[in-house]
């Protein structure tokens, strides 16, 4: 989890290389804020936008309301994306032995004497990989081996990847169009995300995820996830 001292930290990096930037100091690194000459009139717009930032931002901070949903919204958004990460990783691993699988059975299959690879169904008609019945005299031209994968083998293999395929490309759709975008608005140096801006963006982490994620979510952070996305009420005034 990330502490608070560590959020403290990095906006304090934040705000002392802005400053760096605005003194004309060189620190060794890019500049993050500032990027044209100075004294320009679009350095003198951004190191204004700059401060503007920092100041909404801080004061923002200093409500622990918003406080704890942000801090709960990034840690949220943090495990969100290694889970996916986990996910695409351990979804490209699957697809890619299951392409292995089916190749093999394909090798593996009788053929026509066209070279045609053709499979025996269940019920023992032999069938081409369309599904069209091969005609008994042509059928009686195969030289079987008792290793050739069935009709219904090689059915289950592609729809296996089919599945894999879908399942990788919809947890790539949610890295792409639901993290990427969290990211960006919650690290917005011009425009600090508001209370329900953020309350939207937790909704959309927690309601577009995948269940291949969500497979890659410990049963206790999901938990957690769940709890740091809610709405946070008003505290009670008084005893």
């Amino acid at each position: 989890m990330i502490e608070d001292s560590e959020l403290i930290a990095r906006q304090r990096r934040g705000f002392e290389d802005l400053n760096n930037e605005i003194a004309g100091r060189d620190v060794g690194r890019q500049a993050r804020f500032l990027n044209d000459h100075a004294g320009s009139a679009e350095t003198k717009r951004k190191e204004r936008d700059a401060r503007a930032f920092q100041n909404h931002l801080m004061e923002l901070l200093k409500d622990p309301i918003y406080r704890a949903k942000y801090d709960g919204v990034i840690q949220a958004l943090s495990d969100a994306e290694q889970a996916t990460q986990a996910a695409i990783d351990a979804l490209a691993d699957h697809l890619q032995a299951a392409q292995t699988d089916l190749a093999d059975m394909m090798d593996n299959s009788a053929r026509l004497p066209d070279g045609t690879q053709v499979f025996r169904d269940a019920n023992g008609v032999v069938r081409r990989e369309d599904g069209t019945v091969i005609e008994d005299q042509l059928a009686d031209t195969i030289l079987w081996t008792g290793q050739e994968p069935s009709f219904e083998d090689v059915n289950a293999a592609r729809d296996r990847i089919e599945g894999l395929q879908g399942q990788l490309d919809a947890t790539n759709g949610y890295q792409n169009d639901v993290l990427g975008p969290a990211r960006d608005k919650i690290t917005d140096p011009d425009n600090p995300p508001s209370l329900g801006e953020l309350d939207d963006i937790a909704n959309d982490i927690q309601g577009e995820m995948p269940k291949s994620v969500r497979d890659q979510m410990p049963e206790a952070d999901t938990t957690a996830l769940e709890v740091q996305t809610q709405n946070i009420g008003l505290p009670k005034l008084g005893g």
